[in-house]
C-alpha cells in the first residue's frame, strides 16, 4: 500500500513539473503581451504585468495586418478542411465497403504516398502550378487537399467496422450508395469526422512552407507566414507586440481544442479498441 501511494505521489509530482514547464512560458507570453514595459528590453519574470496595458496589441495592429491574415487563414482552413475530410470519408467508404477491381492495389499505392515526404514533391509541384499560371493564388493550397491519404486510411479503418447489414437495409429500401453514405456512414462516423477536422484545421493553421513558396503577395498570406515576416522586421525587437501577435495567432487553435477535445478522446479510444 505504501509503495502504491509513493508511486502515485511521484507520478503527480512528475506530471506537475512537466505541466509547469509547459504552462509557465505560455503564461509569461500572455503577461508580456499586456505589459507596457516590455519594449526593447525584456523585463524580469513576473506572474503579472508590471504595467497592465493593451498598448502592445494596439501597436501590433498598426505594424501587422493581423485581421487580413486571420481572414485568409480561416478561409483556407475552413475550405481545405471541408474538402479533405469529405473526400477522405468517401475514399474510406469506397475502400471499406466498395467492390471494384484493383481495390487492394489502389489502397496500397495510396498508403505508399503517405511515405513520401512533401519536401521531395515540392519542387515538381511548384513547377506544375507555375506552368498552369496558378502561382500567387489560393489554388495550389486548395487542390492538393482533395487527396488526404491519412484521412482516407483512418476513415477506412473505422468504416470497415460498421455492419454491412445496415447498408443492406438501405439498399433493400430502394436507396443507393449515396443514400447509404449520407444516412448511415456519416452519422455513425461523427467522432472520426471530428478528429479529422481537428487534425486538418491544425495542419492548415500551422501551414508555413508551401504558402511561403507559392504565395508572393503578402496580403494573401496566411497567419504563420505573416507572423514570421513580422518577427523578421527591425521594429519587431519590441517584445510586447511580438507576444501580442503570438497570443492572437494561437486563439483559434485553443478554441478548437476546448470545444472538441471530447470528440478527440472518444475517437482515439474507439480506434484503439479496433486495432
Amino acid at each position: 500500500m505504501k509503495s502504491q501511494k509513493i508511486g502515485k505521489v511521484a507520478t503527480i509530482v512528475i506530471l506537475g513539473v512537466i505541466l509547469a514547464i509547459v504552462l509557465v512560458p505560455i503564461w509569461w507570453t500572455i503577461v508580456l503581451s499586456f505589459d507596457r514595459t516590455a519594449t526593447t528590453q525584456l523585463p524580469e519574470f513576473s506572474w503579472w504585468p508590471h504595467e497592465f496595458s493593451t498598448f502592445n496589441y494596439t501597436a501590433a495592429a498598426k505594424i501587422i495586418d493581423i485581421g487580413r491574415y486571420y481572414f485568409n487563414t480561416l478561409f483556407l482552413a475552413a475550405v481545405n478542411t471541408l474538402i479533405s475530410v469529405f473526400f477522405a470519408m468517401m475514399c474510406g467508404f469506397a475502400f471499406a465497403k466498395g467492390k471494384f477491381h484493383g481495390k487492394k492495389i489502389i489502397y496500397i499505392l495510396m498508403l505508399a504516398v503517405m511515405m513520401v515526404p512533401f519536401e521531395s514533391r515540392m519542387v515538381p509541384l511548384y513547377i506544375e502550378y507555375r506552368d498552369w499560371g496558378l502561382l500567387n493564388t489560393y489554388w495550389p493550397l486548395i487542390l492538393g487537399q482533395f487527396a488526404y491519404a491519412y484521412g482516407a486510411f483512418f476513415a477506412r479503418q473505422n468504416i470497415a467496422s460498421i455492419p454491412d447489414s445496415l447498408l443492406e437495409s438501405v439498399y433493400l429500401d430502394g436507396g443507393g450508395v449515396w443514400r447509404g453514405f449520407f444516412s448511415i456512414i456519416l452519422p455513425l462516423s461523427k467522432p472520426i469526422i471530428a478528429t479529422l477536422c481537428i487534425l486538418q484545421f491544425i495542419a492548415q493553421w500551422n501551414s508555413y512552407l508551401w504558402p511561403l513558396v507559392v504565395i508572393r503577395d503578402l496580403k494573401k498570406q496566411v497567419i504563420s507566414v505573416g507572423v514570421a515576416f513580422f518577427n523578421a522586421q527591425q521594429n519587431s525587437v519590441y517584445y510586447g507586440p511580438r507576444m501580442a501577435v503570438a497570443v492572437l495567432s494561437a486563439i483559434p487553435l485553443t478554441i478548437v481544442f476546448l470545444f472538441l477535445q471530447k470528440n478527440i478522446v472518444a475517437s482515439i479510444a474507439v480506434s484503439g479498441m479496433k486495432q
